[in-house]
C-alpha cells in the first residue's frame, strides 16, 4: 500500500503564483502539496500548463485543488467545471468545496452534479466551518448523506472541528478521504465572523506549538489518511518571507513521526 500523503497545503503561501507551489514544496523536501485554483484571479490561460510542467519537473503529487465555492443556482457553473477539470488534469486526489449558498436544496444539487462530473476519478470534499452555512461535522454528514454519491466526502480541518465543539470522529470511515492538520489557540473557539476568518488564515500554528488537543493531532498522524498541513500563519510569513525557507520550517516543525 502506498504511503499516505503528508502535504503542504496551498494556503500557507498566498504570496506566490499557484504554479510555483510544487517547486517550493519540492525544494523544502515535501513530496506532495495542495494547489490553489481561482479562475477569477491567478488561474490564467497559461496556469494549467505551467502547473503541469512544475509537477513533471519536481515529481510532486497533489493532495487537493481548492477552493470551489458553492453558490448562485443549482447547477455547476463554468468556473466550478474549470476547477474540477484542472484537478482531474493535474491528478489531484481531492477537490475542496465550501458552501456559501443560501439555498440548501440548490447547494445539494450543485454538489451532486460535481460528484457526477467527477465520477470515480477524484473525491469531492465538503469543508464545514463557522464561516459557512454548514458549520458542524453533524451538518456536513447530513449534507453528504443527502447528496448520496460515492465521490462525496468530508474534509476535517482540526481548527474548524474545534470551533464547532465537535469531537474527532473515527477516521477509518470512507466519509473522510483526508484531513487538514494544524495547531491553533483555543481563543479561536469563541470567535465569529471576520475575527474567526482572520484567525483561520493568519493565526494557525505548527503542530505541537498551539493549544489543540494533542490526542487529536496524534490520531490524525497515526491514521492512514492523507494529511494536508494547513499552517496558515502570519507569524511564519513575517519571520520567513522567503517561501522556501518558510516551507522548510513547516516541514521541520511538523513531522508525522513525532506524533505517532
Amino acid at each position: 500500500m502506498a504511503e499516505p500523503y503528508w502535504a503542504l497545503a496551498a494556503g500557507w503561501v498566498p504570496d506566490v503564483p499557484p504554479w510555483e507551489i510544487p517547486r517550493i514544496a519540492h525544494k523544502a523536501g515535501f513530496e506532495t502539496c495542495g494547489m490553489w485554483v481561482d479562475p477569477a484571479t491567478s488561474w490564467d490561460g497559461d496556469a494549467l500548463a505551467r502547473t503541469r510542467t512544475a509537477l513533471a519537473d519536481t515529481g510532486i503529487k497533489l493532495i487537493d485543488v481548492e477552493a470551489l465555492w458553492l453558490g448562485n443556482g443549482d447547477r455547476a457553473t463554468d468556473a466550478h467545471k474549470r476547477i474540477l477539470d484542472a484537478a482531474l488534469s493535474l491528478g489531484a486526489r481531492n477537490v475542496l468545496v465550501v458552501s456559501r449558498h443560501h439555498d440548501y436544496d440548490a447547494s445539494l444539487s450543485q454538489f451532486r452534479e460535481l460528484c457526477e462530473l467527477a465520477g470515480d476519478g477524484i473525491r469531492i470534499n465538503l469543508e464545514f466551518g463557522e464561516f459557512t452555512p454548514i458549520k458542524s461535522l453533524s451538518a456536513a454528514r447530513a449534507f453528504i448523506a443527502a447528496v448520496d454519491h460515492p465521490a462525496a466526502g468530508i474534509l476535517i480541518d482540526l481548527m474548524h472541528l474545534n470551533r464547532a465543539g465537535d469531537a474527532l470522529p473515527s477516521l477509518d470511515s470512507e466519509e473522510f478521504p483526508y484531513v487538514q492538520a494544524c495547531d491553533f489557540l483555543q481563543s479561536s473557539a469563541a470567535m465569529t465572523g471576520v475575527d474567526y476568518l482572520e484567525a483561520a488564515v493568519d493565526g494557525r500554528c505548527s503542530l505541537g506549538e498551539g493549544e489543540a488537543r494533542r490526542a487529536d493531532i496524534e490520531a490524525v498522524c497515526r491514521s492512514g489518511l492523507d494529511v494536508s498541513l494547513e499552517i496558515r500563519s502570519k507569524a511564519l510569513r513575517d519571520a520567513f518571507p522567503d517561501p522556501v525557507e518558510r516551507a522548510k520550517q513547516i516541514r521541520q516543525r511538523c513531522q508525522r513521526s513525532a506524533f505517532q
